[in-house]
């Protein structure tokens, strides 16, 4: 039998309680890198947030593990976190740069239906990092700079305004992306298609694991979505599908200690040696092997 985790599942902090803040702080924060991390031991395990963050480096060495993917830290790389990926800090020395916390509704203060800046498109559909060039980075500054201001001088309509500034984040940040990977700057019907596949598999891999299934939810064929999901991300939509369910797998396995058979009824495998051989055909490697291997590293 494979023994069981000692340490408990990942924390899931709030803006409100990841650090010390006052009372009327829940929605949005700002730090820079030195005052968050100052008495944040807590932060270098792993754990998840209950809301948007924006991370802008200056300098630094050490690196980010976001989702079991580790990134190195480096001047002018900007992370994005999203809601409940789970994270953690290898730290080698002094970082400078600054931090955005926001939650969604903070984020939809001032609602728009531009698909290019709703928080249900925007941010679902931001990489991880970008790495900003030189020349760009003093405008970076400058935003940030903005926020920070509007945040300490709490006037009328400062809310108002930091909201407008973190679109103005996101869209910037979307630019840097398309620019690196033109293919992916399309706004037309079928990259539409692409995104809506993308948001129904974030919220339904439980339920949903066949192309089919997807396809059928957007009024398409399977063949159909099959190719523009592989035209536009360069992988087959029952790959993204997979990918998906192995991810949340992978964090169930890791962090959190149900058994291997609760795990497959809450990822909707009714049989567990199904669960097995699906892990196993993406991995290589057993559910409970994954498991023996998180924790003895």
């Amino acid at each position: 039998m494979i023994p069981m985790k000692n340490t408990s599942p990942p924390r899931k902090y709030s803006i409100k309680n990841i650090k010390k803040t006052p009372q009327h702080v829940v929605d949005f924060n700002f730090y820079s890198f030195e005052q968050f991390l100052k008495d944040a031991e807590h932060l270098t395990k792993s754990h998840r947030h209950d809301f948007y963050t924006f991370l802008l480096t200056v300098d630094g060495v050490g690196s980010h593990i976001i989702d079991f993917e580790e990134y190195e830290i480096k001047p002018r790389r900007l992370f994005f976190i999203n809601y409940d990926q789970i994270h953690s800090w290898k730290l080698d020395g002094p970082i400078h740069g600054k931090i955005i916390l926001f939650s969604k509704s903070f984020y939809n203060l001032i609602y728009t239906g531009n698909s290019d800046i709703r928080s249900d498109t925007a941010l679902e559909n931001l990489p991880t990092y970008v790495d900003i060039e030189e020349e760009d980075f003093s405008s970076w500054l400058s935003v940030c700079g903005h926020i920070e201001h509007e945040f300490k001088k709490s006037e009328k309509f400062s809310e108002e305004v930091t909201c407008l500034l973190l679109k103005t984040c996101v869209l910037k940040m979307e630019r840097i992306a398309e620019n690196s990977n033109p293919a992916s700057s399309r706004t037309d019907h079928k990259s539409m298609l692409v995104d809506a596949f993308k948001k129904l598999v974030n919220v339904n891999f439980r339920e949903l694991k066949t192309t089919s299934d997807y396809a059928h939810e957007l009024s398409i064929t399977a063949n159909y979505l099959n190719a523009l999901v592989k035209e536009s991300l360069g992988k087959p939509a029952g790959t993204v599908i997979r990918n998906r369910v192995i991810l949340e797998a992978k964090r169930l396995l890791s962090h959190s200690d149900l058994s291997v058979r609760q795990i497959s009824l809450e990822l909707g495998f009714t049989d567990n040696s199904h669960f097995g051989k699906y892990f196993k055909k993406s991995t290589g490697l057993t559910p409970d092997t994954y498991r023996k291997n998180s924790i003895n590293n």
